[in-house]
């Protein structure tokens, strides 16, 4: 009980700090309303509690109404944002349509291009083979396909971000698939341009056959002999012209060829005109089919006035009258005729032909 007294004053301290806190409490407040006109003022009384109850109930009111109006807020925000989202999908979702369609619409003209052009697979073209028979290759794969129809086969407000991805997917895959394709026919048509303006077809100059390929008896000899080309004799001074574009290679004399001009036509194929009287090309020459390159003599080893023709491919003779579809001009206009004729005829059945007749006799 002693060792108590001396915290009495404390608690006595603490005991008047309550006591003046409940009087403050416990004072009554006025507010007097003094109208400025001829009512009668009135006034309101309460304690200070109740004051300050009023002041924490509106504090709170204020507070919920704010969180209220935030979260009512963020629910528009939300909703706006899922009513622009769904409008995006409904916009991706008819482009995804509209692709494919179109993607469809190429993919039929790269199977019609196929067809017409006889076109197999990227290697052939490569390789130079040329298909007989062909059936349109490419695509998207089934699995691919059926995601894409699921995807884009629904109701468009029902399409999920996962289905619109793996439409994207398979467009892009298709796309890609498309260009390759195209860059294959575009390789193949610079191939086939450049093959049928590098084929040597048609004749040299008109004239009368006198000598075919082969075994032959030598005309200036006598015995047998292997004549590498074939003999069309005319006037002296009959033009004798490129059967296909090329470079020349040599123009000048040639031992028992006599006057000579030899053309590279790439692709393996050179064509050699022999006999000339006159030259009308050099070497390093660019020369197109049909052009004048000579006129037709008698020199080197020759029994008369006749252009002497051979064709060759990868180092080998090759018998020209396989190259010519159709018949020996007879007047000197119309070798131009028969190369155009020729030259604007397909190659593709040409290729395999002289391909397989490389072999000399």
């Amino acid at each position: 009980m002693l060792a108590s007294l001396p915290q009495l004053p404390t608690l006595l301290r603490r005991m008047s700090v309550s006591g003046e806190i409940r009087k403050i409490f416990q004072h009554k407040l006025t507010i007097m309303v003094v109208p400025h006109n001829a009512l009668s003022r009135f006034q309101f009384r309460f304690s200070f509690s109740f004051f300050i109850f009023l002041i924490g109930f509106s504090v709170g009111m204020f507070s919920w109404a704010v969180v209220a109006v935030t979260s009512n807020i963020d629910y528009w925000s939300m909703k706006v944002n899922h009513e622009v989202l769904k409008l995006k999908v409904q916009y991706f979702a008819t482009e995804l349509r509209k692709n494919r369609e179109m993607l469809e619409g190429v993919q039929e003209a790269d199977l019609q291009l196929r067809k017409l052009l006889r076109i197999n697979d990227r290697q052939k073209i490569l390789d130079g083979e040329l298909a007989e028979e062909t059936n349109g290759q490419g695509g998207p794969e089934p699995f691919e396909t059926t995601l894409l129809e699921k995807a884009l086969d629904k109701t468009l407000w029902t399409i999920t971000e996962s289905e619109i991805r793996q439409a994207s997917r398979v467009i892009r895959n298709e796309s890609a698939s498309r260009l390759t394709s195209f860059k294959e026919i575009s390789e193949f048509i610079a191939y086939e341009r450049g093959y049928s303006r590098s084929c040597p077809l048609g004749w040299p100059a008109p004239g009368r056959l006198t000598s075919h390929y082969g075994h032959r008896v030598s005309p200036m000899r006598g015995g047998s002999e292997f004549h590498m080309g074939i003999d069309i004799a005319n006037e002296k001074g009959t033009p004798v012209r490129a059967t296909a574009d090329g470079t020349v290679l040599s123009a000048g004399p040639e031992g028992g060829y006599g006057r000579l001009v030899i053309i590279d036509h790439g692709f393996g194929f050179r064509s050699y005109y022999g006999h000339n009287s006159v030259l009308k090309v050099q070497r390093g020459q660019l020369v197109r089919r049909g052009q004048v390159i000579a006129e037709m003599g008698s020199t080197g080893s020759s029994t008369g006035n006749h252009a002497h023709y051979e064709v060759w491919q990868y180092g080998r003779p090759i018998d020209p009258w396989k190259f010519a579809s159709a018949p020996l001009p007879i007047r000197t206009g119309d070798v131009v005729n028969v190369a155009k004729k020729v030259g604007l005829g397909s190659t593709v059945g040409l290729h395999n032909r002289f391909e397989n007749n490389t072999e000399a006799h």
